[in-house]
């Protein structure tokens, strides 16, 4: 309240000039008691911040006063005449001239043909890295199959039907609803609101949060309760959460992006974003989080490089997306833009993921900018806590081609695809969809080779995993794919235990090796010989290699046991060997034009004159 009326104090002073510099001192009054009565109010529940250029919102309010000054006094001057009328017109419309100038000249300077090339560093300096080796292989066990619509739907429902008035009173904003890492596992986490003014002066505080696993969709929603939050985004006056750190983050920051999070002691915290804009009105960045203790309200300011490890959201994700976007518009020049149009590309949606690392990272896919495009032509990954961010080449469909790709396969059971994520699976960069009926629950898994846009579908994660196998391991006559051939590792040895399920029409062989620590698993559909293995056989398993300790089987060989090939099978395994070549080669030459387009320009430049040395 104090910072509001100081505010609107310091916007009436100003509000002033032109009359008092004339001398009217009627309309100086005027201007003085009614600009700080009515930007009291404005301030108070506008909660602007004033670290853009011109104090922010200070300027255009300020503006309004002066026009207010020329009104007044324009009208004072028609009806009675008098010098200090006079004056008072030209002081306004000469002050509201110079304003303008000014602001003009700042919008000019934060434009994009002025400052493009600050707008395209705005995403700092981009690591290049290579995924299959950086991103490393995760459990598919362990992966986000809980869609944030699903999360909501589940959220909303488990509160209805708590005992008491809990549902009546509060409710779940799926825009708080959070995706996060807690003690190893995905859960979306959502804070307890205040339904309207009414029950916010009724009810003495908010009683909890709402948990909903990320990673099963089968796993009970969690209400904890007992809890006693004054201040949230959907309380009033002095404890709403904005209004209430807005009096600690105005001298320095704007606010944006509050989010509820869990520490890892189990405790809830608001985390704010503060931020500033670098380029006149634009360019934001952040600086650092408010993390807010929602009982008690105690507001504490971190700065990047000393946010707690267990808050995962600081930096924005439609920080993220204009970083990129402008990386993607302005790294030629602004005329390239608009007029050449080279090398152009443009953002999708970023999606939060934890690394094996256990880091969250925005995953922003890029492709070109072309309506009529769906080829993913990298990936960048941001990580939330600092905004540093890594480039990945990829190859493939984008998220609207992945989504389509799945949709076009299960719309016959009135199934769609929701909120696919990209996973390093057995060393294929894998997009996982989840797949909802009408009602939003949880019918099935899908799994996108997202190179070659291959397709696996199970009802759940195992099923999906089983047919994935195939998709990427195998080829369409389970033979194994030769583009997978140079990324596995091999085994030999004597089986020691060997058990079979079946499922369906399909029966799975489950193989442990002695001294070897993983178990292998097969269906019997890829070798003949798979189904006829015993304990005490040596064989010779190929497989890629991860941290799971289930491995599928890639190549299957009992070599105690011959069995005579075809000629048709000769001929497909010289068609195998042939193809293998050919993808190969294609790869050789895709990972040297890879190279070459991550040269800086003095490698270039080298290469090139060794290029004229060899020549000659």
């Amino acid at each position: 309240m104090f910072t509001a009326f100081v505010l609107a104090l310091i916007t009436a002073v100003i509000g002033m000039i032109p009359s008092a510099i004339a001398r009217h001192w009627v309309t100086t009054a005027i201007v003085g008691i009614g600009g700080t009565l009515l930007f009291w109010l404005v301030y108070y529940l506008g909660t602007p911040a004033i670290v853009n250029p011109f104090f922010g919102a200070i300027a255009p309010c300020v503006l309004a006063l002066w026009a207010v000054s020329l009104a007044i006094s324009g009208g004072m001057q028609e009806t009675s005449g008098g010098d200090e009328s006079g004056r008072c017109v030209i002081s306004s419309v000469v002050c509201i001239a110079i304003l303008l100038v000014l602001m003009g000249i700042g919008g000019i300077g934060g434009s994009g043909c002025v400052s493009s090339h600050r707008y395209a560093q705005l995403i700092g300096e981009v690591e290049k890295r290579e995924w299959t080796q950086d991103v490393q292989p995760k459990d598919p066990k362990h992966v986000r199959l809980v869609p944030h619509e699903l999360a909501y739907y589940l959220a909303t429902k488990q509160l209805g039907e708590v005992k008491g008035a809990v549902g009546s009173q509060f409710q779940i904003n799926k825009e708080h609803l959070t995706l996060q890492l807690i003690n190893g596992e995905l859960w979306y986490v959502a804070p307890l609101d205040f339904k309207g003014f009414s029950v916010w002066t009724s009810a003495d505080s908010a009683p909890g949060y709402v948990m909903v696993h990320g990673e099963d969709p089968k796993m009970p929603v969690v209400v904890k309760t007992g809890y006693k939050f004054h201040f949230t985004p959907s309380a009033y006056f002095g404890s709403n959460l904005g209004r209430h750190i807005w009096g600690e983050s105005i001298r320095k920051y704007a606010l944006i992006d509050p989010s509820f999070e869990i520490d890892d002691n189990g405790n809830p915290w608001w985390v704010v974003t503060a931020y500033k804009p670098t380029i006149m009105w634009w360019g934001d960045k952040a600086y650092g989080v408010y993390i807010v203790n929602p009982t008690d309200g105690d507001v504490k300011f971190y700065s990047i490089g000393e946010v707690p490890s267990w808050v995962d959201r600081v930096v924005p994700k439609s920080f993220v997306v204009n970083y990129a976007e402008m990386r993607g518009l302005y790294s030629v020049t602004w005329m390239n833009s608009w007029w050449g149009k080279k090398d152009l590309t443009e953002p999708e949606e970023p999606t939060l993921i934890y690394g094996s690392d256990g880091k969250p990272y925005w995953v922003t896919g890029v492709t070109s900018r072309n309506n009529a495009d769906k080829s993913l032509i990298g990936l960048l990954y941001t990580e939330t806590q600092t905004g540093k961010t890594f480039e990945y080449h990829a190859i493939g469909g984008t998220e609207e081609a992945v989504l389509e790709l799945v949709n076009n396969k299960v719309s016959f059971r009135k199934l769609h695809g929701s909120s696919p994520v990209l996973y390093n699976i057995y060393g294929v960069m894998t997009s996982i969809v989840p797949l909802l009926g009408e009602s939003h629950s949880f019918q099935g898994v899908a799994m996108v080779d997202v190179a070659n846009m291959q397709l696996a579908v199970g009802d759940d994660v195992e099923g999906a995993i089983r047919q994935y196998q195939k998709v990427v391991m195998l080829g369409s006559s389970q033979t194994l794919a030769p583009e997978k051939a140079h990324e596995l590792d091999s085994v030999t040895g004597v089986v020691d235990r060997i058990v079979r399920e079946t499922s369906g029409n399909e029966t799975i062989c489950y193989l442990h090796v002695e001294e070897c620590p993983h178990v292998f698993s097969g269906s019997s559909e890829m070798s003949p010989k798979l189904r006829m293995v015993e304990k005490g056989d040596q064989v010779m398993i190929g497989y890629v290699r991860s941290d799971e300790n289930i491995l599928p089987i890639a190549t299957f060989d009992l070599p105690g046991l011959v069995l005579v090939q075809s000629q048709n099978q000769e001929q497909l395994g010289q068609k195998v060997a042939e193809r293998y070549e050919q993808v190969k080669a294609r790869e050789e030459t895709r990972d040297a034009r890879g190279a070459v387009q991550n040269m800086s320009d003095a490698e270039l430049k080298e290469l090139m004159e060794l290029k004229k040395k060899l020549g000659k």
